[in-house]
């Protein structure tokens, strides 16, 4: 009998053990899909999990495609093995993987992984480790001929961030749509499954409340505040980045994201540029970014990520690098030579980060930061040499050939809308605000488009 209990001490021993190694894990992630064929499409997990937890490390996740097919997806960065990332207990990891449906229509494509890390503060607390992650985006096929293929944006910023108790803390999610589709974003509650949220769940601003304590969302730019986080601790939000396109949402990506508070006697930098400039395609955008710290002694780097600089053709130039670390001001200039397919019915968003180098201890450093988004606005340029003639009761518009964006890649440019209005109206152009609605003018009704042939 003794020996027999002794046997089952160690084994669930054992099991406690091998169960507790496998449990803290998932910190972050999302799901990005991009459509490479008329009804396939390339689906990408990312995840960032607790490095310190080998025995949870995925080589491998299940993916289910929202046609009643699933995959097992074996990680692809690091040679399989994952990206750890220094100092933070983090590991980055990458799951890609194809899959054609039989028809057009809206697809959920989602991951369930068994465990979050323990210790979140606002998720199931003190068991967050006990709850699933849980990551999905819905996909919509378009038609192909009249709407074109469909990507769901890029979340350029990662997923984890760090900040300090009373102090502001600011994330943006710096998101690029290839497509040129809106972007909006919503706050939500985290999932544990298809349609279930996580017990337990209180939003940050909600532990230690007071008027010292609001989270906020800016729906349209993307850029989610705390004003001040009051106890230090992990805490994980979640938000919804929806694409629209002609005004209809077509994808939903879920972001699960985790805040990393900590005390520490630090302030943020300050970062300082323009918020929005708008120019014809062509031109050069060129603007400079400086970055400044309160505290004494601290050095400052400068950095930016955004749709200009991972373009197929011209990306943007930004020299300065998170690892440059210079005393403050440090001023660096971004500059973008722009080109006719850059041109977009929606402002390209770069967000700028001033970092400071805070440090606790040696190897124990709390960088806070301040970030600064700018709009940048790229609209085509004007047809040159128009001319109207009346001919047998018809207008003729002609203008010079070859137009400036004639001959972009992939027929990028496509036609011209044609507007009227009787008398003349004079106002000052605005690249910002392109189009003539809203000034007086009617467009042509029975010629909507003329296209260049």
């Amino acid at each position: 009998m003794k020996i027999l209990k002794l046997c089952l001490s160690f084994f669930l021993f054992t099991f406690c053990y091998t169960n507790s190694l496998w449990a803290t894990h998932n910190r972050a992630g999302e799901i990005v899909i991009d459509q490479i064929g008329p009804l396939t499409i390339r689906a990408t997990i990312i995840t960032y999990t607790k490095a310190s937890s080998t025995g949870a490390d995925r080589a491998e996740l299940p993916l289910v495609w929202g046609d009643g097919k699933l995959d097992t997806v074996r990680r692809s960065n690091g040679g399989g093995q994952g990206e750890i990332i220094l100092g933070d207990d983090l590991k980055l990891n990458i799951y890609t993987a194809t899959h054609t449906y039989l028809g057009r229509g809206r697809y959920t494509v989602s991951m369930t992984d068994p465990n979050r890390n323990a210790g979140i503060l606002n998720v199931n607390f003190p068991n967050s480790v006990d709850i699933p992650f849980y990551l999905q985006t819905t996909f919509t096929f378009l038609s192909a001929t009249s709407q074109g293929f469909n990507s769901t944006p890029r979340l350029l910023q990662p997923p984890i961030d760090k900040g300090c108790t009373n102090k502001r803390f600011i994330h943006s999610f710096n998101a690029f749509d290839p497509d040129g589709d809106s972007v909006a974003y919503r706050l939500i509650t985290p999932l544990q499954a298809p349609n279930r949220v996580v017990p337990g769940y209180t939003f940050p601003d909600k532990i230690r409340a007071s008027a010292n304590n609001r989270i906020r969302l800016d729906e349209r730019s993307g850029e989610f505040i705390w004003e001040t986080p009051q106890e230090a601790g992990e805490y994980n939000v979640a938000f919804h980045i929806i694409s629209y396109r002609n005004g209809s949402a077509i994808d939903t990506t879920i972001r699960d994201m985790q805040i990393l508070i900590e005390n520490c006697d630090n302030n943020p930098p300050k970062i300082t540029t323009i918020d929005k400039i708008c120019v014809i395609a062509g031109q050069e955008v060129k603007f400079a970014v400086t970055g400044t710290d309160p505290d004494a002694g601290q050095l400052v780097a400068l950095s930016a990520l955004g749709g200009p600089f991972v373009v197929s053709q011209s990306p943007a130039v930004f020299r300065s690098t998170r690892f440059d670390f210079k005393r403050p001001p440090v001023t660096d200039t971004f500059r973008w030579r722009t080109v006719c397919e850059h041109i977009e019915n929606y402002p390209y968003t770069v967000t700028f980060k001033a970092e400071d180098n805070f440090r606790r201890a040696a190897n124990d450093s709390i960088k806070l930061v301040d970030l600064k988004t700018v709009q940048i606005k790229v609209v085509g340029p004007p047809p040159q040499n128009v001319q109207a003639n009346s001919i047998s009761g018809a207008a003729i518009v002609s203008w010079a050939k070859p137009y400036a964006c004639e001959n972009a890649a992939n027929r990028y440019f496509y036609a011209f809308q044609v507007w009227r209005r009787e008398g003349n109206n004079p106002f000052q152009l605005d690249t910002c605000s392109p189009g003539l609605a809203g000034r007086g003018y009617t467009r042509v009704p029975s010629i909507r488009y003329f296209r260049l042939m």
